[in-house]
């Protein structure tokens, strides 16, 4: 493995470029002084990365300089480095839940994590998710609480709860690419609102109001793609036009771990709803969507989870209570905050010359492009150095124009493979288009 971590280093730095052929393995073993066997085992772990290909006859290639170093951190695209999902968990991280988890089923299964799926978990179950979606001085209430699979679910069951089919509810004019997914398949029609600096604009929220809306989405803490976090003023210049006409926002707060702020709902109590999930605090692999709603709304959500089947499984609660209670959740959150401080100096020394916005709390930044390139050529650039980025189009709602730019997740493997990625996808936003070069 050791042997393997150091090629896969060279590969990353572009010391073994694409097509570069390795060594026939008698030749490897020879120079590595080890055994044959092990020199075999060697290639067999580089092959099981995606890093090379071995052809009979003629030998054993580099497939991608920037495959992951770890497949199982690779996401669906397929694509080498996947910078479009914010996914961050380093190898100890990985073994300090592996090692928690170990604890939880030795101890035997408790009658509570086999029982069916449900909306609601044990009272001391809800004490400890309220108590883990709390800041100080605002406190989420355990009768508040219910459960849903994941935050995914957990926003379709707010949106079909809070708008009936052919309602509006407005949103950002970029958001989360899901919330669009959700809306559309429910029959909801949102509504994209202008942003400024701070996110959305309440004065917009306020007009929009006036011609009918069911309620509001949004993210107030780093929100995704453009990174802005509301001030405390501009929360309640929104909480009071909530409370004015009587609407109910929808918070997602799946970043608030990253940079604990006053929720929105600490503004206008009874009139948020919030949401938050296991998977960005420590892993999608396993996770659960936490939903604190006011009690005038509590039974139209849980009907929702219920109808549509995205009620939570009892053993992702039980563990996920245990890893609450094992410190798992919170030494880990610790981790990704430090990750996001050196992957946010990294990634602004790597854009330095150019227009790139993030922030040393988040796990993602925007990077403007210059006026040659197209957001979706780009993309397309990036996705032949085996880099996956995410246009602003993946976020625009409806037929608003996204601004010409692409998200960067924080999800690479490791730091080597990061750096290079971002001098890789750097370099290619400096030059022009190939087509234009033509």
């Amino acid at each position: 493995m050791e042997i393997a971590d150091r090629i896969a280093g060279h590969i990353a730095t572009g010391d073994l470029p694409y097509g570069a052929r390795l060594p026939p393995q008698r030749e490897f073993a020879f120079d590595e002084g080890i055994a044959v066997s092990t020199a075999s085992r060697v290639y067999a772990e580089l092959r099981r990365r995606g890093l090379v290909t071995g052809e009979v006859g003629r030998g054993t290639f580099v497939a991608n300089r920037f495959a992951p170093l770890d497949p199982l951190l690779q996401e669906p695209s397929g694509t080498g480095i996947d910078l479009e999902i914010m996914f961050r968990l380093g190898a100890p991280s990985r073994e300090e839940i592996a090692a928690s988890t170990a604890r939880f089923f030795r101890s035997g299964l408790a009658e509570r994590a086999v029982m069916p799926p449900s909306v609601r978990g044990s009272g001391s179950g809800l004490a400890v998710f309220a108590n883990l979606t709390s800041v100080t001085p605002y406190e989420v209430q355990p009768n508040e609480i219910l459960l849903s699979g994941n935050g995914k679910q957990a926003i379709a069951a707010c949106f079909s709860a809070l708008a009936p089919r052919g309602g509006r509810i407005a949103v950002e004019a970029l958001t989360y690419p899901f919330a669009i997914a959700a809306a559309r398949m429910l029959g909801i029609e949102l509504v994209p609102l202008p942003m400024d600096d701070e996110g959305m604009k309440p004065d917009a929220l306020n007009h929009a109001a006036q011609t009918g809306l069911c309620g509001v989405y949004l993210q107030p803490t780093l929100q995704s793609p453009l990174v802005r976090t509301m001030s405390a003023l501009r929360r309640q210049e929104i909480a009071d036009v909530l409370e004015k006409h009587g609407l109910l926002a929808i918070e997602d707060r799946i970043y608030g771990f990253l940079k604990p702020t006053l929720p929105l709902a600490s503004f206008a109590p009874g009139h948020v709803v919030q949401i938050d999930s296991l998977s960005k605090r420590l892993m999608p692999g396993l996770s659960l969507g936490i939903i604190a709603a006011p009690s005038p709304y509590q039974e139209d959500v849980a009907r929702a989870l219920r109808s549509g089947g995205w009620m939570a499984p009892s053993l992702s609660v039980a563990l996920a209570q245990h890893w609450i209670e094992d410190g798992v959740v919170a030494s880990v959150e610790a981790t990704k905050r430090q990750d996001a401080q050196e992957m946010f100096a990294i990634a602004s020394t790597a854009f330095s010359g150019l227009d790139y916005n993030s922030s040393p709390e988040a796990l993602h930044g925007w990077l403007s492009l210059p006026p040659s390139w197209r957001a979706e050529s780009f993309t397309a650039a990036c996705a032949d150095l085996g880099i996956a980025v995410a246009p602003g189009s993946a976020f625009s709602v409806g037929k608003s124009v996204a601004p010409s730019g692409v998200r960067i997740a924080y999800s690479a493997p490791d730091i080597t493979t990061w750096t290079h990625a971002l001098k890789e996808v750097a370099r290619t936003a400096s030059e022009a288009p190939k087509l234009q070069q033509m």
